[in-house]
């Protein structure tokens, strides 16, 4: 049949679901992201401190008579994962992923060219926000749980969750709490940007200049709250998700000042989509 013969066709098949399209994109980032030997290797140095707390629980383990140094209780997890974020791997992993998530396509024009196709603002984001969230998991989320299933498989009994039964939720809510925090934070950075390079720079600051400007604020006090530090929220919280509310700073001001961050890199990111969605 010649072309001019044709006429308009409904289309004869399922909708794309509303979330396939936001994996889609998402998994075309993450497999670039996974054929980078830098972000391998980022991923591998990250690792470290799991690997030092698997020997920590072997050495409880195998050697009862061993130091209080290598005890192992709830606040084992809840160090390990507040360190990821003090030794800066979430950071890090953030940065190298999120900061040029959006830039990127804003600097290319193809931020335009997506919001023109049937791909509202919440899939391009959720798309975007998909893969930082997963790297961040796999530094944090996934090392947590190999480190309770070896304590688990080492340990001759089940004392440790029969004491402590919410502390696998403990560790997967604070690990997605963490993942939230910092992949919505950068990639609000990023839309304000046109380079990867200036909205990296731009989240270093965020990260590191609220402490410091802190520090130079109370030089007489010891130690600031923690809660005015973007790192230090996130490390204070920690207390919050593993119930114990009486240690750390405050970390319920913590976690509070952490949802409004939240709050605010998602209407920044909307605000940014539907800006440039008018011009598509």
């Amino acid at each position: 049949m010649p072309l001019y013969d044709l006429s308009y066709q409904r289309l004869q098949g399922p909708r794309t679901g509303r979330f396939q399209k936001s994996l889609a994109l998402a998994r075309v980032s993450i497999r670039l992201l996974l054929k980078r030997r830098s972000f391998l290797l980022l991923l591998a140095v990250s690792w470290i401190p799991a690997i030092v707390r698997a020997a920590q629980i072997y050495v409880a383990r195998q050697f009862p008579q061993a130091p209080e140094f290598f005890a192992v209780d709830v606040s084992t997890w809840r160090e390990f994962l507040g360190q990821q974020v003090q030794f800066l791997p979430v950071v890090l992993v953030s940065l190298y992923v999120g900061a040029p998530a959006i830039a990127s396509d804003v600097s290319s024009g193809a931020l335009v060219v997506y919001l023109s196709k049937p791909l509202s603002r919440f899939d391009y984001a959720l798309g975007k926000m998909l893969p930082v969230a997963a790297a961040i998991a796999a530094i944090t989320l996934l090392p947590a749980l190999a480190l309770l299933a070896l304590q688990l498989a080492l340990a001759p009994d089940l004392d440790l969750l029969a004491s402590e039964p919410w502390l696998p939720l403990s560790i997967v809510g604070y690990s997605v709490w963490l993942a939230l925090y910092f992949s919505l934070a950068v990639l609000a950075v990023s839309s304000l940007c046109r380079s990867g390079r200036v909205a990296g720079a731009g989240f270093a600051a965020i990260a590191f200049g609220g402490e410091i400007v802190v520090r130079a604020a109370l030089a007489g006090a010891r130690t600031p709250p923690r809660l005015f530090s973007m790192t230090g929220a996130a490390i204070d919280s920690g207390y919050f998700f593993f119930a114990d509310t009486k240690s750390g700073d405050s970390p319920l001001a913590s976690a509070a000042v952490m949802a409004f961050a939240i709050l605010a890199s998602a209407f920044v990111i909307d605000r940014m989509l539907r800006s440039k969605e008018a011009l598509s």
